[in-house]
């Protein structure tokens, strides 16, 4: 199972590690698939592939293409992959692109919208109820 993981690159922060997390642990990839040169999201695939000893397939900008680089780069992740998670900041003009192309490839994904964290190193993760105080 190839795993693509596409997202902003305002995007970087706990959150979204936990998320590529959770989707690894649900679908056991052998392989994770991605954006060699962004920054954000794919920056943090990249590195939790190596923390987790998981096969990493990068895909580069081909400046054959021109300005049709990044949509090309983003066409041959989704064509090698069997599932796509993405994880976006609701405004990034990139990965809207690269969720209305993986919808119209038919393949499986799984989107995700998040708020741009107001601290780096912030989960940003609202809480909804109190924590138990049971130590």
């Amino acid at each position: 199972m190839r795993l693509a993981i596409f997202g902003s690159r305002s995007l970087s922060d706990e959150r979204v590690k936990i998320i590529i997390l959770e989707e690894i642990a649900d679908k056991n990839p052998t392989q994770i698939v991605t954006s060699a040169e962004p920054g954000g999201v794919c920056e943090l695939a990249r590195e939790i592939a190596k923390e987790t000893a998981i096969p990493l397939k990068l895909h580069f900008l081909n400046f054959k293409y021109l300005r049709g680089a990044f949509e090309h780069r983003s066409k041959e992740v989704i064509n090698d992959c069997d599932y796509m998670v993405l994880i976006h900041d609701g405004e990034s003009k990139g990965t809207a692109n690269e969720l209305k192309q993986t919808i119209k490839a038919g393949r499986p994904y799984k989107y995700y919208e998040l708020e741009k964290a107001e601290y780096p190193k912030s989960n940003g993760f609202k809480i909804t109820e109190d924590w138990s105080l049971n130590l």
